[in-house]
Protein backbone atom coordinates (compact mmCIF):
# COMPACT_ATOMS: atom_id res chain seq x y z
CA UNK A 1 0.00 0.00 0.00
CA UNK A 2 1.16 3.57 -0.82
CA UNK A 3 0.13 6.82 0.14
CA UNK A 4 0.48 10.33 -1.56
CA UNK A 5 -0.22 13.64 -0.17
CA UNK A 6 -1.54 15.74 -2.90
CA UNK A 7 -2.74 18.63 -0.30
CA UNK A 8 -2.57 19.22 3.69
CA UNK A 9 1.41 18.32 3.86
CA UNK A 10 3.13 21.31 5.90
CA UNK A 11 -0.51 23.23 5.43
CA UNK A 12 -3.34 23.88 6.80
CA UNK A 13 -6.03 23.53 3.95
CA UNK A 14 -6.58 21.26 0.69
CA UNK A 15 -6.11 17.93 2.47
CA UNK A 16 -6.44 15.25 0.25
CA UNK A 17 -4.23 11.94 0.46
CA UNK A 18 -4.13 9.25 -1.86
CA UNK A 19 -4.20 5.33 -0.82
CA UNK A 20 -3.89 2.97 -3.37
CA UNK A 21 -2.58 -0.51 -3.90
CA UNK A 22 -2.89 -1.91 -7.52
CA UNK A 23 -5.63 -0.65 -8.74
CA UNK A 24 -7.05 -0.57 -5.35
CA UNK A 25 -7.65 3.40 -3.72
CA UNK A 26 -9.26 5.23 -1.75
CA UNK A 27 -8.57 9.26 -1.48
CA UNK A 28 -8.63 10.95 2.17
CA UNK A 29 -10.54 14.11 1.75
CA UNK A 30 -10.28 16.30 -1.33
CA UNK A 31 -10.27 19.60 -0.09
CA UNK A 32 -9.07 23.35 -1.32
CA UNK A 33 -6.98 26.09 0.45
CA UNK A 34 -8.89 29.39 1.26
CA UNK A 35 -7.12 32.22 1.49
CA UNK A 36 -6.13 35.28 -0.41
CA UNK A 37 -6.17 33.34 -3.68
CA UNK A 38 -7.48 29.59 -3.59
CA UNK A 39 -5.08 26.92 -3.78
CA UNK A 40 -6.15 23.33 -4.81
CA UNK A 41 -4.70 19.57 -4.48
CA UNK A 42 -1.58 19.46 -6.71
CA UNK A 43 -2.93 16.58 -8.34
CA UNK A 44 -3.23 15.94 -12.40
CA UNK A 45 -6.33 15.13 -14.55
CA UNK A 46 -5.01 11.83 -15.61
CA UNK A 47 -4.04 10.65 -12.13
CA UNK A 48 -7.58 11.95 -10.61
CA UNK A 49 -9.24 9.93 -13.49
CA UNK A 50 -7.98 6.21 -11.56
CA UNK A 51 -9.43 7.29 -8.13
CA UNK A 52 -12.58 5.18 -7.83
CA UNK A 53 -12.91 6.34 -3.71
CA UNK A 54 -13.12 9.25 -2.18
CA UNK A 55 -13.87 9.69 1.83
CA UNK A 56 -14.79 13.05 3.24
CA UNK A 57 -14.21 13.62 6.96
CA UNK A 58 -16.17 16.64 7.23
CA UNK A 59 -18.19 19.19 5.45
CA UNK A 60 -15.98 22.19 5.58
CA UNK A 61 -14.17 23.53 2.19
CA UNK A 62 -10.67 22.47 3.39
CA UNK A 63 -11.91 18.82 3.39
CA UNK A 64 -14.80 18.75 0.91
CA UNK A 65 -14.64 21.94 -1.67
CA UNK A 66 -12.46 19.87 -4.44
CA UNK A 67 -15.43 17.64 -4.60
CA UNK A 68 -17.32 19.81 -7.60
CA UNK A 69 -14.16 20.56 -9.67
CA UNK A 70 -13.28 16.25 -9.76
CA UNK A 71 -17.28 15.91 -11.21
CA UNK A 72 -16.26 18.71 -13.25
CA UNK A 73 -13.35 16.81 -14.84
CA UNK A 74 -15.84 13.99 -15.83
CA UNK A 75 -15.20 11.95 -12.80
CA UNK A 76 -17.45 10.37 -10.74
CA UNK A 77 -15.91 8.48 -7.93
CA UNK A 78 -17.94 6.84 -5.10
CA UNK A 79 -17.76 9.72 -2.33
CA UNK A 80 -18.63 8.22 0.95
CA UNK A 81 -19.27 10.60 3.87
CA UNK A 82 -21.90 10.67 6.90
CA UNK A 83 -25.41 11.95 6.65
CA UNK A 84 -24.77 15.12 8.60
CA UNK A 85 -21.42 15.91 6.43
CA UNK A 86 -23.34 15.46 3.65
CA UNK A 87 -26.50 18.10 4.79
CA UNK A 88 -23.61 20.84 5.89
CA UNK A 89 -21.59 19.86 2.38
CA UNK A 90 -25.12 21.27 0.69
CA UNK A 91 -24.81 24.38 2.64
CA UNK A 92 -20.89 25.34 1.99
CA UNK A 93 -20.60 23.81 -1.58
CA UNK A 94 -23.20 25.87 -2.60
CA UNK A 95 -22.07 29.52 -0.96
CA UNK A 96 -18.62 28.30 -2.86
CA UNK A 97 -19.93 28.30 -5.67
CA UNK A 98 -22.02 31.57 -5.61
CA UNK A 99 -19.62 33.53 -4.09
CA UNK A 100 -16.90 32.17 -6.99
CA UNK A 101 -19.00 31.35 -10.38
CA UNK A 102 -18.80 35.31 -11.22
CA UNK A 103 -15.61 34.89 -11.77
CA UNK A 104 -13.86 34.09 -14.97
CA UNK A 105 -11.34 32.01 -14.05
CA UNK A 106 -13.66 29.80 -11.65
CA UNK A 107 -16.31 29.73 -14.26
CA UNK A 108 -14.33 27.45 -15.82
CA UNK A 109 -13.68 25.15 -12.86
CA UNK A 110 -17.12 23.73 -12.09
CA UNK A 111 -21.14 24.41 -12.26
CA UNK A 112 -23.57 24.19 -10.48
CA UNK A 113 -24.61 21.12 -11.95
CA UNK A 114 -21.16 19.38 -10.70
CA UNK A 115 -22.53 20.84 -6.99
CA UNK A 116 -25.74 19.01 -7.30
CA UNK A 117 -24.10 15.73 -8.49
CA UNK A 118 -21.75 15.22 -5.53
CA UNK A 119 -24.44 16.14 -3.20
CA UNK A 120 -26.91 13.29 -4.74
CA UNK A 121 -24.28 11.03 -5.50
CA UNK A 122 -22.56 10.68 -2.13
CA UNK A 123 -23.18 7.87 0.16
CA UNK A 124 -24.26 8.15 3.95
CA UNK A 125 -22.37 5.88 6.58
CA UNK A 126 -23.24 5.81 9.84
CA UNK A 127 -20.38 5.51 12.67
CA UNK A 128 -18.92 2.14 13.60
CA UNK A 129 -20.14 0.48 10.42
CA UNK A 130 -17.65 -1.13 8.12
CA UNK A 131 -18.22 -0.71 4.59
CA UNK A 132 -16.80 -1.82 1.42
CA UNK A 133 -15.14 0.48 -1.36
CA UNK A 134 -11.86 -1.19 -2.27
CA UNK A 135 -11.04 -1.52 0.84
CA UNK A 136 -13.02 -1.70 4.20
CA UNK A 137 -13.85 1.28 5.46
CA UNK A 138 -15.19 1.95 8.98
CA UNK A 139 -15.89 5.88 10.19
CA UNK A 140 -15.68 6.78 14.05
CA UNK A 141 -16.53 9.82 15.70
CA UNK A 142 -13.72 12.94 15.14
CA UNK A 143 -15.96 15.38 17.44
CA UNK A 144 -14.50 18.67 15.55
CA UNK A 145 -17.65 19.32 13.88
CA UNK A 146 -21.18 17.70 13.38
CA UNK A 147 -21.24 14.44 11.34
CA UNK A 148 -16.79 14.56 11.38
CA UNK A 149 -15.27 11.43 11.03
CA UNK A 150 -12.23 10.05 11.31
CA UNK A 151 -11.55 7.18 8.66
CA UNK A 152 -10.11 3.60 9.05
CA UNK A 153 -8.97 1.52 5.99
CA UNK A 154 -8.67 -1.75 6.37
CA UNK A 155 -6.55 -3.72 3.69
CA UNK A 156 -6.74 -7.21 4.79
CA UNK A 157 -3.26 -6.79 6.80
CA UNK A 158 -3.01 -3.40 7.26
CA UNK A 159 -5.01 -1.07 9.20
CA UNK A 160 -4.59 2.95 8.35
CA UNK A 161 -5.96 5.46 10.79
CA UNK A 162 -6.70 9.21 9.25
CA UNK A 163 -8.02 11.42 11.58
CA UNK A 164 -9.47 14.23 9.71
CA UNK A 165 -9.77 17.12 12.43
CA UNK A 166 -10.20 15.98 15.78
CA UNK A 167 -11.58 17.70 19.13
CA UNK A 168 -10.34 15.96 22.49
CA UNK A 169 -12.64 18.00 24.92
CA UNK A 170 -16.72 17.38 25.25
CA UNK A 171 -18.07 20.92 24.12
CA UNK A 172 -22.02 21.99 24.02
CA UNK A 173 -22.96 20.38 20.85
CA UNK A 174 -20.94 17.19 20.41
CA UNK A 175 -18.90 14.37 22.24
CA UNK A 176 -15.14 14.61 22.12
CA UNK A 177 -13.46 12.21 19.41
CA UNK A 178 -13.08 8.29 19.90
CA UNK A 179 -10.17 6.87 21.59
CA UNK A 180 -8.13 3.76 21.82
CA UNK A 181 -8.47 2.60 18.44
CA UNK A 182 -6.24 -0.34 16.85
CA UNK A 183 -3.91 1.02 13.99
CA UNK A 184 -0.83 0.44 12.55
CA UNK A 185 -0.87 3.30 10.96
CA UNK A 186 -1.91 6.98 11.90
CA UNK A 187 -2.12 9.94 9.62
CA UNK A 188 -3.23 12.90 12.41
CA UNK A 189 -3.52 16.33 11.69
CA UNK A 190 -1.67 18.88 13.44
CA UNK A 191 -3.42 22.07 13.17
CA UNK A 192 -2.27 23.05 16.88
CA UNK A 193 1.16 21.25 16.61
CA UNK A 194 3.67 23.36 18.10
CA UNK A 195 5.04 23.11 21.77
CA UNK A 196 3.37 26.43 22.18
CA UNK A 197 -0.13 25.53 20.95
CA UNK A 198 -1.52 24.79 24.17
CA UNK A 199 -5.51 25.90 24.67
CA UNK A 200 -7.53 27.60 27.65
CA UNK A 201 -10.13 25.45 28.96
CA UNK A 202 -13.73 26.21 27.36
CA UNK A 203 -14.63 27.65 30.82
CA UNK A 204 -11.64 30.05 30.70
CA UNK A 205 -12.47 31.35 27.20
CA UNK A 206 -16.17 31.87 27.62
CA UNK A 207 -15.64 33.84 30.49
CA UNK A 208 -13.20 35.72 28.48
CA UNK A 209 -15.61 36.55 26.23
CA UNK A 210 -18.73 36.85 28.48
CA UNK A 211 -17.00 39.68 30.33
CA UNK A 212 -15.84 41.08 27.13
CA UNK A 213 -19.41 41.51 26.20
CA UNK A 214 -20.57 42.89 29.52
CA UNK A 215 -17.80 45.54 29.36
CA UNK A 216 -19.42 46.42 25.74
CA UNK A 217 -23.13 46.23 26.19
CA UNK A 218 -22.51 48.63 29.31
CA UNK A 219 -21.08 51.10 27.05
CA UNK A 220 -23.83 50.74 24.75
CA UNK A 221 -21.73 48.89 21.93
CA UNK A 222 -22.28 45.84 19.61
CA UNK A 223 -20.51 42.91 19.72
CA UNK A 224 -19.25 41.54 16.21
CA UNK A 225 -18.49 37.71 16.58
CA UNK A 226 -17.22 36.77 13.05
CA UNK A 227 -17.43 32.99 12.49
CA UNK A 228 -17.44 30.19 10.36
CA UNK A 229 -20.66 29.05 9.60
CA UNK A 230 -20.14 25.17 10.59
CA UNK A 231 -19.08 24.00 13.67
CA UNK A 232 -18.19 27.42 15.23
CA UNK A 233 -20.90 29.17 15.44
CA UNK A 234 -23.02 26.58 16.90
CA UNK A 235 -20.79 26.03 19.62
CA UNK A 236 -20.59 29.96 20.57
CA UNK A 237 -24.29 30.68 20.04
CA UNK A 238 -25.53 27.50 22.28
CA UNK A 239 -23.09 29.13 24.89
CA UNK A 240 -24.57 32.99 24.91
CA UNK A 241 -27.86 31.80 25.08
CA UNK A 242 -26.97 29.33 28.40
CA UNK A 243 -25.23 32.52 29.73
CA UNK A 244 -28.11 34.28 28.88
CA UNK A 245 -30.53 32.67 30.48
CA UNK A 246 -28.20 32.03 33.76
CA UNK A 247 -28.03 35.75 33.90
CA UNK A 248 -24.08 35.89 33.45
CA UNK A 249 -25.42 38.10 30.19
CA UNK A 250 -27.59 40.65 30.63
CA UNK A 251 -30.72 39.73 27.91
CA UNK A 252 -30.05 40.86 24.88
CA UNK A 253 -30.81 40.22 21.26
CA UNK A 254 -28.45 38.14 19.32
CA UNK A 255 -28.21 38.54 15.72
CA UNK A 256 -27.52 35.55 13.51
CA UNK A 257 -25.99 36.33 9.97
CA UNK A 258 -25.26 34.49 6.86
CA UNK A 259 -25.12 31.09 6.10
CA UNK A 260 -25.36 30.37 10.05
CA UNK A 261 -28.98 30.40 9.93
CA UNK A 262 -28.87 27.08 7.32
CA UNK A 263 -26.72 25.54 9.15
CA UNK A 264 -28.42 25.91 12.53
CA UNK A 265 -31.56 23.99 10.53
CA UNK A 266 -28.78 21.09 10.11
CA UNK A 267 -27.78 21.14 13.43
CA UNK A 268 -31.24 20.65 14.38
CA UNK A 269 -32.35 18.34 11.64
CA UNK A 270 -29.43 15.55 12.78
CA UNK A 271 -29.90 16.16 16.56
CA UNK A 272 -29.30 12.63 17.08
CA UNK A 273 -25.52 12.90 16.25
CA UNK A 274 -25.41 15.50 18.90
CA UNK A 275 -24.20 14.56 22.91
CA UNK A 276 -26.53 13.39 25.32
CA UNK A 277 -27.26 16.98 26.75
CA UNK A 278 -28.23 18.10 24.00
CA UNK A 279 -30.80 14.79 22.90
CA UNK A 280 -32.42 15.39 26.39
CA UNK A 281 -33.33 18.83 25.89
CA UNK A 282 -34.69 18.42 22.89
CA UNK A 283 -36.12 15.03 23.36
CA UNK A 284 -37.61 15.38 27.04
CA UNK A 285 -37.94 18.95 27.53
CA UNK A 286 -38.89 20.22 24.14
CA UNK A 287 -36.35 22.48 25.12
CA UNK A 288 -34.43 23.58 21.03
CA UNK A 289 -31.05 25.10 21.95
CA UNK A 290 -30.76 25.36 18.03
CA UNK A 291 -33.95 27.67 18.07
CA UNK A 292 -33.98 29.73 21.24
CA UNK A 293 -36.06 33.09 21.97
CA UNK A 294 -32.76 34.64 22.05
CA UNK A 295 -31.78 33.75 19.07
CA UNK A 296 -32.81 37.01 16.03
CA UNK A 297 -32.60 38.00 12.53
CA UNK A 298 -32.21 41.41 10.95
CA UNK A 299 -35.92 42.67 9.57
CA UNK A 300 -35.01 44.17 6.96
CA UNK A 301 -31.90 44.26 4.67
CA UNK A 302 -30.70 47.83 6.12
CA UNK A 303 -30.67 45.84 8.96
CA UNK A 304 -31.51 48.96 11.07
CA UNK A 305 -32.59 47.38 13.76
CA UNK A 306 -29.34 45.82 14.12
CA UNK A 307 -27.69 48.94 14.21
CA UNK A 308 -30.22 50.64 16.41
CA UNK A 309 -29.60 48.96 19.61
CA UNK A 310 -27.13 47.44 21.72
CA UNK A 311 -26.29 43.76 20.62
CA UNK A 312 -24.64 40.68 19.79
CA UNK A 313 -24.05 39.95 16.07
CA UNK A 314 -22.79 36.44 15.08
CA UNK A 315 -22.21 36.41 11.45
CA UNK A 316 -19.81 34.89 8.65
CA UNK A 317 -17.32 34.58 7.66
CA UNK A 318 -15.23 33.94 10.25
CA UNK A 319 -11.52 35.41 8.55
CA UNK A 320 -13.33 39.00 7.14
CA UNK A 321 -13.35 37.23 3.92
CA UNK A 322 -16.39 37.98 2.99
CA UNK A 323 -20.42 38.24 4.19
CA UNK A 324 -22.86 40.04 5.94
CA UNK A 325 -19.84 40.53 8.52
CA UNK A 326 -17.83 43.08 5.99
CA UNK A 327 -21.19 45.36 6.48
CA UNK A 328 -21.12 45.53 10.22
CA UNK A 329 -17.73 46.63 10.14
CA UNK A 330 -18.17 49.46 7.98
CA UNK A 331 -21.15 50.63 9.77
CA UNK A 332 -19.46 50.14 13.46
CA UNK A 333 -16.12 49.10 13.37
CA UNK A 334 -15.08 53.32 13.74
CA UNK A 335 -16.70 53.22 16.74
CA UNK A 336 -14.50 52.99 20.14
CA UNK A 337 -17.43 51.61 22.43
CA UNK A 338 -18.00 48.33 20.20
CA UNK A 339 -16.48 45.47 20.04
CA UNK A 340 -14.93 42.59 17.51
CA UNK A 341 -14.41 39.39 19.00
CA UNK A 342 -12.85 36.52 17.30
CA UNK A 343 -13.00 32.98 17.95
CA UNK A 344 -11.72 30.93 15.10
CA UNK A 345 -8.50 29.76 13.00
CA UNK A 346 -6.95 32.85 10.86
CA UNK A 347 -5.48 31.58 7.91
CA UNK A 348 -2.14 33.72 7.08
CA UNK A 349 -3.26 37.06 4.83
CA UNK A 350 -6.88 36.71 5.56
CA UNK A 351 -8.12 40.46 6.84
CA UNK A 352 -9.08 38.67 9.98
CA UNK A 353 -5.44 37.67 10.36
CA UNK A 354 -4.40 41.29 9.63
CA UNK A 355 -6.75 42.65 11.73
CA UNK A 356 -5.42 40.75 14.93
CA UNK A 357 -1.78 41.30 14.14
CA UNK A 358 -2.32 45.13 14.79
CA UNK A 359 -3.80 46.32 11.35
CA UNK A 360 -6.10 49.04 11.74
CA UNK A 361 -7.22 50.37 8.14
CA UNK A 362 -8.40 47.98 5.95
CA UNK A 363 -10.00 47.98 2.22
CA UNK A 364 -13.51 46.64 1.89
CA UNK A 365 -14.07 46.69 -1.82
CA UNK A 366 -13.09 50.05 -2.51
CA UNK A 367 -13.62 51.51 0.71
CA UNK A 368 -11.03 52.17 3.28
CA UNK A 369 -12.18 51.44 6.58
CA UNK A 370 -10.66 52.57 10.09
CA UNK A 371 -10.55 49.89 12.85
CA UNK A 372 -11.67 51.83 15.83
CA UNK A 373 -13.55 49.40 18.23
CA UNK A 374 -12.08 46.60 20.35
CA UNK A 375 -10.67 43.76 19.07
CA UNK A 376 -10.17 40.68 21.09
CA UNK A 377 -9.24 36.62 19.97
CA UNK A 378 -10.82 34.06 21.91
CA UNK A 379 -9.34 30.78 21.62
CA UNK A 380 -12.42 28.43 21.00
CA UNK A 381 -10.92 26.00 19.20
CA UNK A 382 -13.03 22.82 17.58
CA UNK A 383 -9.39 20.72 17.22
CA UNK A 384 -6.67 19.25 19.84
CA UNK A 385 -4.12 21.39 21.08
CA UNK A 386 -0.62 19.95 21.24
CA UNK A 387 -0.76 18.07 24.30
CA UNK A 388 -4.22 16.31 23.25
CA UNK A 389 -2.91 15.62 19.92
CA UNK A 390 0.09 13.91 22.37
CA UNK A 391 -2.58 11.54 24.05
CA UNK A 392 -4.29 10.87 21.24
CA UNK A 393 -1.28 9.41 19.15
CA UNK A 394 -0.39 7.63 22.39
CA UNK A 395 -3.71 6.13 22.95
CA UNK A 396 -3.66 3.93 19.09
CA UNK A 397 -3.09 1.00 19.93
CA UNK A 398 -0.43 -1.12 18.07
CA UNK A 399 0.59 1.83 16.37
CA UNK A 400 4.18 1.86 14.29
CA UNK A 401 3.79 4.60 12.05
CA UNK A 402 2.61 8.39 11.90
CA UNK A 403 2.13 10.47 9.36
CA UNK A 404 2.33 14.46 10.62
CA UNK A 405 -0.19 16.74 8.43
CA UNK A 406 -2.28 19.51 8.35
CA UNK A 407 -0.42 21.97 9.99
CA UNK A 408 2.34 24.57 9.43
CA UNK A 409 4.55 23.84 12.11
CA UNK A 410 4.76 20.91 14.49
CA UNK A 411 6.57 19.82 17.29
CA UNK A 412 5.26 16.06 17.57
CA UNK A 413 8.13 15.12 15.60
CA UNK A 414 10.51 15.16 18.40
CA UNK A 415 8.12 14.39 21.41
CA UNK A 416 7.04 10.99 19.55
CA UNK A 417 9.97 10.18 17.24
CA UNK A 418 11.42 7.76 20.25
CA UNK A 419 8.07 5.83 20.06
CA UNK A 420 7.43 5.48 16.16
CA UNK A 421 8.39 5.86 12.38
CA UNK A 422 7.61 9.59 12.19
CA UNK A 423 7.18 11.38 8.78
CA UNK A 424 6.30 14.91 8.22
CA UNK A 425 5.30 14.76 4.33
CA UNK A 426 6.31 17.26 2.09
CA UNK A 427 3.62 17.76 -0.80
CA UNK A 428 3.85 15.07 -3.46
CA UNK A 429 5.74 13.08 -1.44
CA UNK A 430 4.72 9.31 -2.09
CA UNK A 431 5.29 6.53 0.78
CA UNK A 432 5.17 2.77 1.21
CA UNK A 433 3.07 1.60 4.34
Amino acid sequence: MRITFYGGAQEVGRAAVLLDEGPRNVMLDCGIKLGEKTEYPLIHDDELKRIKNITISHAHLDHSGYLPHVYAKRNQPRIFLTKPTRDLMSVLLADYYRIHHGEREQRKLFSSGDVERVLQDARMQEYRETFNSDFKITFHEAGHIMGSAMTMVDNGRKKVLFSGDICMRKTRVLDPCERGLHADVLIVESTYGAKTDILPSYKDSYQKMIKIIRETLDKGGHVIIPSFAVGRAQEVLLALDDYMRSGALPQTRIYIEGMITKAMKIYRHNAIYANDDIKRRILMSEDDPFNSPNFHHPRSKTREDVLKEPCIIVTTSGMLSGGPVLFYLEKLAGDPKNAIVFVGYQAEGTTGSKVIAGERQIRIKDKEIKINCRVERIRLSGHADFNELLQFVKGVKGLKKVFLMHGEKTDLKDALENQYELVVPRLLDTYSI
